[in-house]
């Protein structure tokens, strides 16, 4: 199923008392869109089923929303479903339309390029050919991850067909020019691993909704196809100790993915600081929790693992440190 995130739309229609068809358009195609009065969010809140867009929506406003394909015959020939929308307060409340970020479920294609650690897969979408960009990393075979650093033509050649989620991307040469990026590709059954986006409704490229699992480019820390082991000085694991290697308090917010445990205490999480840059955290179990329980006298290992999805505050650190920044607050959900 495609799913296209951040667009920008016109209402067209509006049906009382609930109903209202919005218009956008994909590759210079006109599309349509159905809208439900409990997908629309007035002035900060979610609307009831039962609720009316009398006095709220009015033809020609201009509307953000998310929207995924109608597979069901539409009396209104709409192509498209509204998860979420919100009407831009263009005189009130001045906005910033975020580049719109499409992405796509249980997508089927075919690898046209296959090296050890990455690979290029060829799918159609809206009837255009399109390249995707995947990483070992994202690979699963048959249900599971191959273990240490096989190389993909252990188990991939040239044709072979794949099944992904993926979410675009700016096309670069570290990504082999694809636009769009693979946050799973599996051949077999589908793993039960979520993926991460990196944007949502409402957010920009660097805000709480960025996610270091969606890996397309290569940030400073990386030198390689794949993460690097990174090491910390025993005195950055000691308890406290690697306070004394933050710059100053100038805090950020957003969400990251553990990358590495190096011990019951600590670990190194990785988030995105920009579109297609990756940097990392490290996170002492002090000021880390799982939800709202502290972890500082449990052994992190056995409430985070390798991929856990973390809500981070973070400093940065000095040059010298191994990490970019340093963690005030990691938190994991049940």
């Amino acid at each position: 199923m495609s799913y296209l995130f951040n667009q920008r739309g016109v209402v067209e229609e509006v049906i009382p008392p609930g109903k209202a068809i919005l218009s956008f358009n994909i590759h210079n195609q006109p599309q349509r869109v159905l809208l439900w009065v409990k997908s629309f969010v007035f002035k900060g809140k979610n609307l009831e089923q039962t609720d009316s867009f009398v006095g709220k929506l009015s033809v020609g406003d201009k509307i953000n929303f998310d929207c995924h394909i109608y597979d069901k015959e539409s009396r209104d020939n709409c192509q498209w479903f509204a998860a979420k929308a919100i009407k831009e307060e263009t005189e009130d409340f001045p906005q910033i339309t975020p580049t719109p970020i499409t992405r796509i479920m249980n997508q089927n294609g075919y690898i046209s390029e296959i090296q050890p650690g990455k690979g290029v897969i060829l799918f159609e979408f809206h009837d255009r050919e399109e390249r995707v960009f995947f990483m070992r990393s994202k690979y699963y075979h048959f249900g599971k991850r191959p273990a240490g650093k096989h190389s993909l033509k252990e188990f991939l050649s040239e044709n072979d067909p794949l099944q992904f989620d993926a979410e675009q991307c700016e096309p670069n040469e570290d990504n082999f020019k694809c636009n769009w990026f693979a946050c799973l590709v599996w051949k077999g059954k589908k793993p039960q691993v979520a993926p991460t986006w990196t944007s949502a409704l409402g957010t920009d490229d660097i805000t709480a909704d960025d996610s270091a699992s969606n890996v397309s480019g290569v940030g400073r820390d990386f030198s390689g196809e794949e993460f690097p082991s990174l090491g910390l000085p025993r005195s950055v694991t000691d308890k406290q100790g690697y306070k004394a290697f933050e710059v100053n308090n100038a805090v950020k917010s957003a969400k990251g993915n553990v990358l590495s445990l190096f011990n019951e205490e600590c670990g190194i999480a990785l988030w995105m600081v920009r579109r297609n840059t990756w940097e990392t955290v490290f996170f002492h179990r002090k000021n880390s929790y799982l939800d709202n329980v502290s972890l500082s006298n449990f052994d992190l290992r056995e409430s985070y693992s390798e991929g856990t999805a973390l809500d981070l505050q973070a400093v940065p650190a000095i040059p010298e440190f191994p990490c970019r920044w340093i963690a005030r607050k990691a938190v994991a959900k049940c």
